[in-house]
């Protein structure tokens, strides 16, 4: 889990220093909000992902299902539990801020407009939506201008909730990396550019900046919504008066090279060589033979085919070659169980009849 944690931010990381490098600034807000939401699933999937260019003993070895103990030191075990702890705290958190919108939205009076369905609440706020609503202070209704519904029915519209929810749920299983935070601000500054671009299709300029400004004291309920008066001003001020790069083209070939960058720094680990994988297979490969035969080959153990482990110092080293592994050369291995003291020639002995007795 902490392996996969390190990878995921560190994509995440690259994804978004890419953005706001090349595209938060540029004015093609369709195609950037398709950044973010794929840069955030290729950094939730690229980390499982195994590039398996080493070399391997599976021809050595026959492939069957490997035997995988459940040892764990107690730490390891501590440390996951207090962390899928708090994941599931901030589920909980998730699922109650959700039904307190949708409760919110049965309790009040409603109305439709376009696509959207309004909610006229009592108390003082700002306009903001969530899902297919638009929350509105009731008082305020008939007088509100008309291109802040159509701000907020754009947000509706282009189902920018969704792309909330999935960076809030990421946030909810990665919630150490605070990075996620300042990804999720991303995420929103360009719904409100595509929200902003969707009011200037058909209203004018200046008269909207002045809406803007008029709305910027009002407060939003919660982290999950699409508010008019989101920040920061400057910036979608900004945008709205800016035309598209001519070097925005070249900019969008350079997420080849982005990819290609986390997926190999980002990915399951190459392996281990093939020689270490021989070493590792020449001291397990016994196991297996013990579980099949029932016994082991003196004569391989001579030869030095296989050989015992020892010392705890070999056990080590052979649990630090597995770590390395990639997923594919660990599934033509065994893993080793937890260590043991090392048999006497009396315990060798005590062993081989009660096999041969078997």
């Amino acid at each position: 889990m902490i392996i996969y944690v390190i990878r995921f931010s560190l994509s995440l990381a690259i994804v978004y220093v890419f953005y706001k490098a090349f595209f938060e600034n540029e004015k093609g807000h369709g195609f950037n909000r398709l950044v973010l939401l794929g840069g955030l699933v290729v950094s939730l999937v690229v980390p499982i992902i195994s590039v398996d260019t080493s070399q391997s003993v599976k021809s050595a070895i026959t492939a069957i299902e490997p035997y995988i103990p459940t040892n764990y030191f107690f730490w390891e075990w501590l440390a996951g539990a207090v962390y899928l702890l708090v994941v599931a705290v901030l589920l909980v958190r998730f699922c109650v801020d959700i039904y307190r919108f949708l409760r919110k939205a049965a309790r009040h009076e409603r109305c439709r407009y376009g696509r959207a369905i309004v909610v006229l609440l009592t108390e003082e706020t700002s306009p903001y939506s969530f899902l297919h609503y638009i929350f509105i202070n009731k008082a305020q209704f008939e007088a509100i201008p008309p291109e802040l519904l159509k701000h907020e029915l754009a947000h509706v519209q282009q189902w920018h909730t969704l792309d909330i929810f999935l960076v809030e749920l990421v946030k909810v299983l990665v919630w150490i990396n605070p990075m996620v935070g300042r990804y999720k601000r991303a995420m929103q500054l360009n719904h409100e550019f595509l929200a902003d671009g969707d009011v200037l299709r058909t209203h004018d300029l200046r008269h909207y900046q002045a809406i803007l400004l008029s709305y910027l004291d009002g407060q939003q309920p919660m982290n999950m919504v699409s508010g008019f008066n989101f920040s920061p001003t400057k910036q979608r001020f900004q945008m709205m008066t800016k035309g598209k790069s001519r070097m925005y083209s070249l900019k969008q070939v350079l997420i080849i090279p982005m990819l290609a960058v986390i997926l190999i720094s980002c990915s399951d680990n190459p392996g281990v060589s093939g020689k270490e994988m021989l070493y590792y297979w020449r001291y397990t490969a016994g196991m297996r033979e013990v579980l099949e035969t029932g016994e082991m080959s003196e004569k391989d153990l001579k030869e030095g085919i296989l050989l015992p482990i020892e010392t705890k110092g070999q056990y080590d080293t052979l649990m630090s070659i597995y770590k390395n592994m990639s997923n594919g050369q660990r599934g033509s291995v065994y893993k080793l169980p937890a260590y043991l003291e090392p048999l006497t020639d009396e315990d060798w002995q005590q062993m081989k009849q009660s096999m041969q007795a078997q």
